[in-house]
Formats: structure tokens, C-alpha cells, sequence
């Protein structure tokens, strides 16, 4: 009993000190940085092709940037601005200064003047799905610490990904209205409209799958196909309530022929009964 005891006490010892450390180790993790009290940032321009007219950029195309650096105190002695962009061969300029990301212009607020202006330029990375991609990040390290001085982030992506993915979102909601179709007509024969939304579901889970490895053409066509079969369910299954209904009316039709047969019947014995015809 006492080495049971000791054994419990030593893994509840470990978890604690697990869970512990997993805080720890969030509370550490670097929190967003305070934008700049020392200099404004005013995004001027952002030129780049966009996919079917939304705020996404087209992969592999060129972006140019431009911001403009206002408000410079002059509270403050040199501080050092660093440049980051996940654009590919991104390169810019500030004061004649040629800028590559991650590298470092020293600002020296007393000969600078009211405002600086920053030209930024890329491509645009290769993506096989839609992702986020910082195209300029600009931070400000001052004596005081260091503060976020702009964030230019955008989603990458093209086309195809842009087709297989609202495919597959109108696949998933054509799905969702079959299965509804199916619940709502559980006395009727569904079988086939239920063999449908499985096929319809494979589908879509192959889609996601292949959108998830960067194959995006076949994300579409998986998800097409899992529209297709999710439209044939739902049709499957307001055919099989149809039928059902139909059947049902005609059950009853019958029955009350049967009544008025028989009420007529009755009727005709009672008269006879009675002598009249």
C-alpha cells in the first residue's frame, strides 16, 4: 500500500511540475511590441495584383511599398530601425540607403528632417495553399526599448487555390444541407441518398487533404466531386420523402374508399332490412 502511495505521489509530483513549466513557459513567450511613441508610420502605397478583385496578393507578383516616417521626436538621440519582409529578393531604400531584410539603418532624428520616406519592393512567394506573409515589418530599438514601428501583413495566394477553396466550402455547406435533408426524412427509404453523403464526405476530406500538401488542382476536383454527390443526396433524399409522402396519401385514399364502400354497404343492408329499396 505504502509503494502504491509513493508511486501516485511521484507521477502527481511530475504532472504538477509538467503543467508548471508548460506556464512558465507561456508567460515567457514575447508579447506584441507597443507601437512607437518616437515615429509615425503612414502607408502611402501598396501596389500588387490581387486575386479575383480581393485584398489577396497574387503569388509570384511583384509588390512595391511605400511608407513615409512622420512625427520623429527628437526627444530621443540615434535609434536604430530593422527591416523584415517575407517577400522574395526584397530590397528598399531610406535616405539613399540601400535595404535588405533584417538589415538596419541608424536614424539620427536630429538630421533627418520632418519625414522619411521608405520604398519597399518583392515578389510575391510561390504558395500551393493560401497563406499569411509579412511583406514589411519595420521595428524601432531606442535606449527606452523597442517598439513596432509598421506591420504590412497580407495573404498570399492564386487562382486555383482560391477556386479549391471556395469549392470546398460550398461542397462542406451542401453537405450540411443533405444531412439535414436526410434527418428530416427519417421515415422514408434514404439508403442510397445515405451512400451519397459518405461518398460526398470522402470527397471532401480528400479535397482538404490534398489542399493541405500544396495540390491545389486536385483540391478542386476532389471537392467538386464531393459537391456532386452531396447535391445527388439531398436530391436522393427529398425524392425518397416524395415517394413516402405520395405513398402515404395514396394509403390513405384507399382507406377511405374502403369507408365509403363499406359505409355505403351498411347503409344498403339497413334499407333492405327494412324494405326499402
Amino acid at each position: 500500500m505504502l509503494t502504491k502511495k509513493l508511486l501516485f505521489s511521484l507521477i502527481l509530483a511530475f504532472f504538477l511540475m509538467s503543467i508548471c513549466m508548460s506556464v512558465g513557459a507561456i508567460a515567457k513567450e514575447p508579447t506584441a511590441l507597443q507601437k512607437s511613441p518616437f515615429v509615425t508610420a503612414e502607408i502611402k502605397s501598396i501596389h500588387y495584383e490581387k486575386v479575383y478583385g480581393t485584398e489577396m496578393v497574387k503569388n509570384g507578383t511583384e509588390v512595391s511599398i511605400k511608407v513615409v516616417l512622420t512625427n520623429i521626436s527628437k526627444e530621443i538621440d540615434k535609434s536604430t530601425l530593422i527591416f523584415y519582409s517575407e517577400l522574395v529578393g526584397a530590397k528598399g531604400g531610406i535616405m539613399e540607403e540601400v535595404l535588405k531584410s533584417d538589415s538596419s539603418y541608424t536614424m539620427d532624428p536630429q538630421k533627418v528632417g520632418e519625414e522619411v520616406t521608405v520604398i519597399w519592393s518583392g515578389a510575391a512567394p510561390e504558395v500551393g495553399k493560401q497563406e499569411t506573409f509579412t511583406l514589411l515589418n519595420i521595428t524601432q530599438e531606442t535606449t527606452e526599448g523597442e517598439y513596432l514601428v509598421v506591420d504590412i501583413k497580407k495573404d498570399v495566394t492564386s487562382e486555383i487555390i482560391y477556386d479549391a477553396l471556395s469549392a470546398w466550402h460550398k461542397a462542406k455547406e451542401e453537405i450540411g444541407n443533405a444531412n439535414r435533408t436526410i434527418a428530416n426524412a427519417t421515415k422514408a427509404d434514404v439508403e442510397e441518398a445515405k451512400t451519397s453523403l459518405d461518398l460526398a464526405k470522402e470527397h471532401l476530406n480528400n479535397s482538404l487533404d490534398f489542399y493541405n500538401t500544396g495540390r491545389p488542382e486536385e483540391a478542386l476536383e476532389e471537392a467538386n466531386k464531393a459537391l456532386e454527390y452531396a447535391e445527388d443526396a439531398k436530391k436522393l433524399a427529398e425524392g425518397a420523402k416524395t415517394t413516402r409522402r405520395i405513398r402515404d396519401y395514396s394509403v390513405l385514399a384507399a382507406a377511405v374508399v374502403i369507408a365509403i364502400v363499406v359505409f355505403v354497404f351498411l347503409i344498403r343492408q339497413r334499407r333492405r332490412k327494412r324494405g326499402v329499396y
